[in-house]
This record gives structure tokens, sequence and C-alpha cells, in this order.
């Protein structure tokens, strides 16, 4: 097995690409005797000579040849790794992973957006999941942030609310619970309810402040989805007023006044306890609480 340092490699590069000892030394920073023993201990590691001296005059060997390639090879990758991790830390540039909950999604592009305007240097990537996949980032440590509703109390986490999240339920415009000024629970359990998956935050929350049982067939893993078939007549669904915004206006679905709702709850940023957030995550946290329309902090 050859051993060599990245010093020797670092000399060797110099000394073949400057065909000198002397300008490798002032390049390197280091004495001339230095460079010239890095060379003599990698050429005794590798068993063979690397470069022919005549005068002033430095030529690599057939192995000194392709080793200098491997050396080129070697510190353009040390190099791009410096670059990004120095890039990573700059407080103004580096890279966010952020994964998110549907129902935030939209709410997101847009800070997302106007941070990108405010650290045009930043890069990101969004992931937009599901509730389950989200507490699997969360408990793996996979992602920089998450934005979510309630968070589980399950993994060693840091969460701060930043912006209020009512639930609503939503009908079609000519829906015959609409003429009604308060619905009783009672009064939905009769129609057909559309819902999230079982693990869905938006489920979960409205089965418990409600009681209400989701005894429907008709389950959507997608808000979008599930605005399309209020729209289409399917049934009664629940989501999050931010989500529908557009939709109410142009009076494409109704609000259906019910008991118990809007339910308030609030959106989360999340990461795991054990995981130090970059400068640009650290940027992007308080970037989102003070971008929310009505920020709280605990």
């Amino acid at each position: 097995m050859i051993n060599y340092t990245l010093k020797q490699l670092y000399s060797f590069e110099a000394v073949v690409r400057l065909s000198s000892f002397t300008k490798a030394s002032k390049e390197l920073n280091i004495t001339q005797p230095a460079v010239y023993m890095q060379i003599q201990q990698l050429t005794k590691n590798i068993g063979s000579e690397l470069v022919i001296v005549k005068g002033k005059t430095i030529t690599p060997t057939f192995i000194g040849k392709k080793l200098y390639q491997t050396c080129l090879e070697v510190i353009a990758k040390l190099e791009q790794t410096r670059n990004s991790i120095e890039q990573t830390l700059d407080p103004k540039a580096g890279h966010l992973q952020i994964s998110v909950a549907t129902t935030t999604n939209s709410f997101v592009s847009r800070v997302l957006a106007k941070f990108k305007n405010q650290y045009p240097k930043m890069s990101f990537h969004l992931e937009v999941i599901n509730r389950k996949l989200l507490l699997e980032k969360l408990s793996n440590n996979t992602t920089d942030l998450v934005i979510m509703g309630e968070p589980p109390n399950n993994i060693p986490l840091i969460t701060q609310p930043f912006m209020e999240n009512p639930l609503i339920a939503i009908a079609h415009p000519a829906h015959p619970l609409l003429k009604n000024k308060n619905n009783s629970i009672q009064a939905l359990n009769k129609e057909t309810l559309i819902t999230r998956e079982q693990d869905s935050g938006t489920r979960i929350t409205v089965e418990r402040m409600t009681g209400m049982a989701f005894n429907s067939d008709i389950e959507i893993n997608s808000n979008e989805a599930i605005i399309e078939a209020v729209q289409a007549g399917l049934g009664i669904g629940f989501v999050s007023k931010h989500t529908v915004g557009l939709e109410l206006k142009n009076k494409i679905i109704q609000q259906l006044n019910v008991e118990k709702f809007p339910i308030t709850r609030h959106w989360y940023i999340v990461h795991h306890k054990n995981n130090k957030l970059s400068p640009i995550a650290q940027r992007f946290k308080e970037f989102i609480v003070q971008n929310s329309e009505n920020h709280q902090s605990h």
C-alpha cells in the first residue's frame, strides 16, 4: 500500500507545474529544502523516481506524469470542497435543505422567494411531503428545517410557532348546509366528509378537537385534491384557510359555518435538537418568523 500525505501531493504538483523547487517553495510559503524533502519522501513512499532534474530543468517521469494527473484531480476536488464549505458558512450564501407539510407549501414558497431576493447567493432545496415523511426526516435529522403543524413530542426538537393556521370546513357553493348560520357537529356527521390520510396533522387535529369520526371512504393525500373534490360536490372538506384564499374569494367553494370551527392551531418551524443550524438556516428561521402575518415566540 502506497502512503502519501496531502503536503507531499501539493509540493509535487507545484514542483512539476512550475518546473522549479524555488518557485514551488515561494508559492507554498515553505523553504526550498522542505519542498525537496517532501518530494524525496514521496519518491520513497511510491518506490519509483518521480522527476528528472537536469540543471534547472525538472520534468516528471512516466510514473510522475500519472501521479501529477492524480494530484490535479485531488487538489481540484479539495479546493471545490473548501469553496463549498466556505460558501455554506457564509451567512449570506450557503445551501438550505427545507422540508414542509403540504398545507404550508404556498406560504413557504412566497417567503422563500423574498428570502432568495434578499440573499441571492444562497441556494435551497424545497421538499413538500406528508406528515409521516416529515417525522422521518426529523427523527433521522436529515433536513435543516421543517415547517409543519403540531410537532411531535417523542423526538428531541427545537420548535417555534410563527403563524396562526385556522382550519375551516368547506363546501360546494350550492350545498344546503350553507343556509344555516351555525351547523352542529352532529349535522356534519350525516354528510360525506372528505379528509386527509390517517397520519395527517389536519385530520388528527379535527378529530381531536371535534370528536368527529371520519367514516367516509374518501381519503385524499393533498389539499389541492380535497378542494377539487369539494368543487365537484363530492362532500365537505377540511383545510387550512391559508390554502383556499383564492377559491373563497372567487366563490368556487364556500366556508361552512360549523360549531368549534375555525379550529385555530399554528404552523411551526422545527429542527432536531442535535442539528446545529448553518448561518443561512438560522437567518431563514428568523426571516420566516419576522415575515409571517402574526408571529409569536416561546
